[in-house]
């Protein structure tokens, strides 16, 4: 009789063992699910811009020059088609101007450049009955960057092709215009944006962004 009552009492206990465990395991596997939602909603809930800021300190470097240009294009459209704060601002500019080589760089001081963009962004937003805004841009493929040396460094010259969108007196319009890009590899083997200008324009641009001025 005492070994069968000792044998139910240690049944018990095992059993009150077990659900304390999967208790325990049930309880820690929600408080990591309800972490993981949160920290998934908290992303969804980021602008693109919060989202590239966030990115930045962990993303490689781009290897390709035409890598580097969709990269800085994801940007400019950041800086033209978002609502962000000045302090994300100065983020996302902070992060295209490491992206240009350091003789284009030296033309211009931090805060110049960040000006200058300011006034590149209010200008764009000024035009059409509610601003225009970059509806995409198409890159130059891989297979037609045209590759060659100046002055001892290996270059590339690439295109983008902005096709953007307003509306005039109700009217939508898609204006498109072409930028010229060269690129040069620095000492470090990164790609660097040395210069851009509108294919019809003669002179290379330091401003904030290769962001045409379209009127119609």
């Amino acid at each position: 009789m005492k070994k069968h009552v000792k044998t139910i009492v240690m049944m018990i206990f095992i059993v009150v063992v077990l659900v304390g465990v999967y208790l325990a395991l049930s309880r820690r596997n929600k408080e990591e699910t309800s972490t993981d939602n949160a920290a998934a909603r908290s992303v969804q809930d980021m602008t693109q811009s919060q989202k590239l800021i966030a990115e930045a300190a962990y993303k490689d470097y781009p290897s390709t020059p035409v890598q580097l240009l969709k990269y800085y294009n994801d940007i400019t459209t950041c800086f033209y088609n978002e609502d962000y704060t000045e302090d994300e601002l100065r983020a996302l500019a902070v992060i295209s101007r490491k992206m240009l080589d350091d003789e284009l760089v030296a033309q211009q001081s931090d805060e110049a450049y960040f000006s200058q963009l300011k006034k590149d962004i209010a200008n764009l937003k000024l035009q059409g009955d509610y601003g225009t805004t970059i509806y995409k841009i198409d890159v130059t493929p891989s297979m037609d960057v045209e590759y060659f040396e100046h002055e001892g460094y290996e270059c590339a010259r690439l295109y983008d092709t902005f096709t953007l969108k307003q509306m005039v007196s109700g009217t939508i319009y898609y204006p498109v215009v072409r930028y010229i890009y060269v690129m040069r590899r620095d000492e470090e083997g990164h790609w660097k944006i040395l210069g851009f200008k509108k294919e019809e324009e003669g002179a290379e641009s330091a401003s904030g962004t290769p962001m045409p001025n379209v009127g119609l």
